[in-house]
């Protein structure tokens, strides 16, 4: 860290600080991939803007739970139910883990933050999302068997596309979404269109080779 940095960093406990110093570090470092930062750094400033001065707030010892509820009733106009659940998520996410390395805990880091990917020789079914369409049949197929299962441990959040009229799409997936991971659910969703001369894809017979 140069003298610079060191000079302008935010006094410890504060928003600045943990928006400007912890994550900067966590990412710059690899101890937090850089796409979760991101998600982070996002929702906690949106959650946190809705006070005055909000750089100055004390995160680690003010009400997360309370501050919540209000960025919730404040905001709950602008975001979908699904947009609101994960900037509140990721906030706490964040935050708890601010307040972990702060205290100097050496498993400050969440557990889905450094989850290594699944090899390959698993199951390429189980990355892909699941979605499924309002008034479809129950799918008796077990979770763990399921093409959209992902291991509990990974934070989903569960998102609705108004697909047509009289048509919502479910569409779960991890917290965390990356980039890259969202051009292959592009890709998936778009290898599933038909064109007027071509039958449907029905019920059981989409796969992803």
């Amino acid at each position: 860290m140069t003298e610079l940095e060191l000079a302008v960093e935010p006094a410890r406990g504060t928003a600045a600080h943990y928006i400007d110093f912890f994550l900067n570090w966590a990412e710059k470092k690899g101890e937090v991939p850089a796409s979760t930062v991101q998600n982070w750094r996002t929702a906690s400033i949106k959650v946190l803007e809705i006070e005055n001065n909000w750089q100055d707030v004390n995160v680690i010892d003010f009400d997360l739970e309370a501050h919540l509820q209000r960025f919730e009733t404040l905001r709950r106009t602008l975001y979908k139910s699904g947009s609101m659940d994960a900037y509140k998520s990721r906030t706490r996410t964040g935050i708890h883990a601010y307040r972990a390395w702060e205290s100097g805990a050496s498993d400050w880091k969440p557990k889905s933050a450094g989850t290594p990917r699944r090899t390959r020789a698993k199951s390429k079914q189980s990355d892909w999302p699941n979605f499924s369409v309002t008034g479809a049949a129950p799918d008796p197929t077990p979770a763990s068997d399921h093409a959209g299962y992902v291991p509990p441990s990974t934070p989903l959040i569960e998102h609705q596309l108004p697909l047509r009229p009289g048509i919502r799409t479910h569409i779960t997936l991890p917290e965390d979404l990356t980039e890259k991971e969202a051009m292959r659910v592009a890709r998936f969703v778009q290898s599933l269109a038909f064109s007027s001369d071509q039958p449907a894809i029905t019920a059981g017979e989409a796969s992803v080779e």
